[in-house]
C-alpha cells in the first residue's frame, strides 16, 4: 500500500526538482559579494543562445549604496586555455553611469594572478579587462577596488566617491546537466529514507 504514495511524492518532486533546475539556469541566481565596507548581495544573470550561457553578470554594492560595480564576463563559465574577459560598469545610486571612475582590479584563479592593473580608469563608467589564458576551468576569484571618481593625472585627494572600497567576486563553474540527477537522486534517498524511519507515507 505504500507504492502507491511513494510514486505519487516522487513524481511530484521530480516535476518540482525539473522545474526549479529550468529556473536556475535560464533566470537569475542570487550570489553573495564580499567586501571589507560592506556589500549588499547581488544578482548573477545569465545571458545565452539556446542552452549556451555566452556572458554572466555579476552585481556588487557598497555598503552606503552610492556606487554600484557589475561585472559582466565570458567565456561563462570560465574555460581552460582561454582569457577570460570582464567588463566592468559603475553606477551610483540612481543607476547612472559614473564618469571618471578610478579602480584597482585583480583576478586570480587557483591562486595564482591571471590580471593585475592597479590603474584602472574609465571616462565614460564602462571599461574591459582581459586576463592571461587560464590553466584550467575551476572558479575565478575577482576583486575591484575603488579609489574614487577624477580626472586622470590630477590629485587623488581631490577625487570624489568611495575610496579604498574592496569589492570581492566569485565566478564559478557551471554544473550542467549534471545538477538536476544529483537532486532527484537526493531526493529519492529522502524519501526512501522518511519512509521506513517515520512511517510518514501510511495510508
Amino acid at each position: 500500500m505504500k507504492s502507491k504514495p511513494m510514486f505519487v511524492l516522487f513524481s511530484l518532486f521530480f516535476l518540482v526538482t525539473l522545474g526549479l533546475t529550468q529556473t536556475v539556469f535560464a533566470q537569475n541566481t542570487q550570489v553573495t559579494t564580499n567586501t571589507s565596507r560592506g556589500v549588499h548581495l547581488g544578482n548573477m544573470g545569465i545571458t545565452s543562445v539556446g542552452n549556451q550561457p555566452i556572458m554572466s553578470m555579476i552585481k556588487g554594492t557598497v555598503s552606503d549604496g552610492s556606487t554600484q560595480v557589475i561585472i559582466s564576463y565570458s567565456p561563462a563559465p570560465p574555460a581552460s586555455g582561454q582569457p577570460l574577459s570582464i567588463v566592468l560598469t559603475f553606477v551610483d545610486a540612481k543607476g547612472n553611469l559614473i564618469q571618471h571612475q578610478n579602480y584597482a582590479i585583480s583576478v586570480t584563479q587557483d591562486g595564482k594572478d591571471v590580471l593585475s592593473n592597479a590603474v584602472g580608469h574609465t571616462h565614460t563608467g564602462n571599461d574591459i579587462q582581459m586576463t592571461s589564458n587560464l590553466t584550467t576551468s575551476n572558479a575565478v576569484d575577482i576583486q575591484v577596488t575603488l579609489n574614487g571618481v577624477g580626472l586622470p593625472g590630477t590629485d587623488p585627494s581631490t577625487w570624489t566617491g568611495p575610496k579604498g572600497a574592496v569589492l570581492m567576486f566569485n565566478v564559478v563553474p557551471e554544473f550542467g546537466l549534471v545538477a538536476p540527477f544529483v537532486l532527484v537522486i537526493v531526493i529519492i534517498s529522502v524519501i526512501i529514507i522518511s519512509s521506513r524511519t517515520s512511517g510518514f507515507l501510511k495510508l
